[in-house]
């Protein structure tokens, strides 16, 4: 750990030289230090330091939209979207006010609403019941105030599945995916299944913890292969 923490320190050295050199000027202020690590307690690490600013420290980090966290975990990513969500629920409230039609309050919701809950939904789509039911419970409350039956649209669970395998079935496509070297390679038999080829395949992942299993690249093998 300490060998890695000076390393760390070096390459923001050479950062900060090349900027010096490229006339680039950092923002120190918007850049940040996490270290990602799941053991319970661990040495803390030096600062790390961009010029003479110390970079600041934090547990989590807004990262293209996502709210990343030191632990792995979703929770502050969907507790921001699911509060963003309700507040969209006055538009569907506007619109039952206004008579309008129930196509109309619909169209809202997938067009308003839907969105923000699925957004980058193939990283993060692998949570915990708990956080599943709250980006479910937006969508049953919105399908209420339309006045139409929960179970009018697919579970956002369902939706989120189908996207990832989406997302997985591009990267496997795509060789110049930056992320098509993860795939694990199939193994290859013989033999073939009445369900399916064999050869359609990719190769499996083994998860020894829950947080593996349920980030993206097994949970998308497994639906990849599962073809849903």
């Amino acid at each position: 750990m300490k060998g890695e923490c000076i390393n760390m320190q070096k390459v923001l050295d050479s950062v900060q030289n090349w900027s010096n050199a490229n006339r680039v000027k950092l923002n120190a202020k918007k850049t940040k230090d996490m270290w990602i690590c799941f053991w319970k307690s661990i040495p803390q690490p030096p600062k790390l330091y961009t010029g003479d600013v110390m970079i600041e420290r934090v547990n989590s980090f807004k990262l293209l939209g996502v709210s990343c966290q030191s632990n792995m975990k979703w929770n502050s990513h969907i507790k921001e979207f699911t509060r963003k969500g309700n507040r969209r629920l006055c538009h569907l409230r506007q619109c039952r006010k206004a008579h309008l039609p129930t196509e109309v309050g619909l169209a809202t919701y997938c067009i308003k609403i839907r969105p923000l809950l699925e957004y980058a939904a193939p990283v993060w789509g692998g949570l915990p019941h708990y956080l599943v039911n709250d980006l479910e419970r937006i969508q049953r409350r919105s399908l209420r105030i339309i006045g139409l039956p929960v179970d009018t649209l697919p579970p956002l669970s369902e939706r989120r599945d189908k996207l990832t395998l989406r997302e997985m079935e591009a990267i496997t496509q795509d060789v110049n995916h930056p992320c098509h070297h993860l795939v694990p390679i199939a193994q290859k038999h013989d033999y073939s299944t009445r369900t399916k080829e064999r050869g359609s395949n990719v190769g499996r992942i083994i998860s020894r913890t829950e947080r593996h299993k349920s980030s993206f690249m097994p949970r998308a093998v497994k639906l990849f292969n599962n073809k849903l």
